[in-house]
């Protein structure tokens, strides 16, 4: 019996370790460490322990986001959010054009997880390819990490349809304006612009913007609720969504 509980108390530590390993701050052995061993569990040995190659490359990466090492997705395929009470409109291609085209280009499973732009100096193709997934449409399921593409921690396939989703790459003055009474006010601190009054969420320059954002025309994107390199509370939050409070950053209730 004694032995019983002494496994069992290993496996429950054991459980505990795993979940712990994913709240981390930092992305190593976290959901967003796609190396090998990890969540996606990649085998090519040219990239074991590179964990930063998958998003980002110090060479040859797009312009649009600093440092990316993948693709953007022309949006052309997106069912953006709509409602009869919003104020404010965006379309697929601007979702792709933005700051947020950068996580969809892996979250919306239009472009696998490992084609990638720029690899050890080399342009994915032939010569560089990876034994975990070797097609140009990744295929997400809900099957155990490691099983399929899906990185461990949840399942994080949003698909093309977004009209489920809380819309990104629109202009928050404009649904502030059009009704004041119902959104908090942003703030321009420096070159930063924010919402909300404890821990603030962050604004960004609008699609294609070659300057800095400014309260009339900065935009909400998945970096303003998510941080892509901090998963301490789980699902990247930026902040805890007790008592709604990431709700009650921006909307008024």
């Amino acid at each position: 019996m004694k032995r019983i509980l002494v496994l069992a108390g290993i496996a429950v530590l054991a459980v505990a370790a795993t979940s712990y390993a994913q709240l981390t701050a930092v992305i190593a052995g976290g959901p967003h460490d796609l190396t090998s061993g990890s969540a996606l569990r990649n085998a090519n040995a040219a990239i074991a322990g590179q964990t930063c190659v998958f998003c980002h490359t110090p060479h040859s990466g797009v312009t649009s986001n600093p440092l990316w090492n993948r693709n953007a997705p022309t949006g052309a395929s997106y069912q953006v959010y709509t409602s009869t009470t919003s104020d404010v409109v965006t379309t697929g291609a601007q979702i792709a054009l933005s700051g947020s085209g950068a996580c969809m280009s892996c979250h919306d499973g239009t472009i696998a997880t490992d084609v990638l732009r720029n690899v050890n100096g080399l342009a994915f193709g032939p010569a560089v390819t990876f034994t975990r997934q070797g097609t140009a449409k990744a295929t997400y399921t809900a099957a155990a990490p490691g099983a399929s593409n899906v990185m461990s921690g949840g399942l994080p396939f949003l698909g093309t349809d977004l009209r489920n989703d809380h819309p990104v790459a629109i202009t928050y003055e404009t649904a502030r304006a059009a009704t004041p009474s119902e959104f908090v006010t942003q703030v321009l601190n420096g070159a930063k612009i924010t919402v909300g009054a404890t821990n603030p969420l962050p604004l960004f320059a609008p699609p294609g913007s070659t300057g800095p954002a400014t309260t009339a025309n900065a935009t909400i994107e998945c970096a303003s609720c998510h941080s892509s390199h901090n998963n301490t509370l789980g699902s990247f939050l930026r902040k805890s969504n007790t008592g709604s409070a990431i709700c009650l950053s921006c909307h008024i209730k």
